[in-house]
């Protein structure tokens, strides 16, 4: 398995445990009301100000952790990170995936919003729109590796 392969693991990894995170904590303060007033986008927003670091620390460190433990299993003191025609190949599909998915999550919101939904609920959709684009460009990126291209 490349060095690619396994970052692209432990980003998918890192983007199920921060939105599951997400999904919780949304399910906590619905629960609790501080979604319910008028200033539910402030509230929203706040709690997003904080996860985007938080996600962006959590990835550098799984991804330091996970090459240390992957260079310690394999006993490879030297890890190969050699990048090529074929892994930039494969992130321009991930990335050509990701913005298809980001951009029809982005286009449903503004339909929502315009026939009435609340705003709220369009900046969750347009939160999680990004989050299922990062997703599903790493599984394009990860299965590209896998079954080539």
């Amino acid at each position: 398995m490349s060095h690619q392969e396994k970052n692209n693991i432990v980003s998918i990894i890192c983007n199920l445990l921060i939105n599951g995170f997400v999904i919780l904590k949304l399910n906590a303060m619905f629960g609790d009301g501080s979604l319910s007033g008028p200033d539910a986008p402030m509230v929203w927003a706040r709690m997003v100000i904080w996860v985007i670091p938080a996600s962006i620390v959590l990835l550098i460190a799984l991804t330091i952790l996970s090459s240390i433990v992957v260079a310690i299993i394999e006993r490879d003191p030297k890890p190969d990170f050699t990048v090529d025609e074929r892994d930039k190949l494969f992130d321009i599909r991930g990335m050509g995936a990701t913005m298809a998915v980001v951009a029809a999550g982005f286009i449903g919101s503004i339909i929502a919003l315009a026939v009435g939904w609340q705003p709220l609920t369009v900046f969750i959709m347009i939160y999680f729109s990004f989050a299922l684009g990062s997703i599903v460009g790493d599984l394009v990126k990860f299965l590209s590796y896998r079954y080539g291209g």
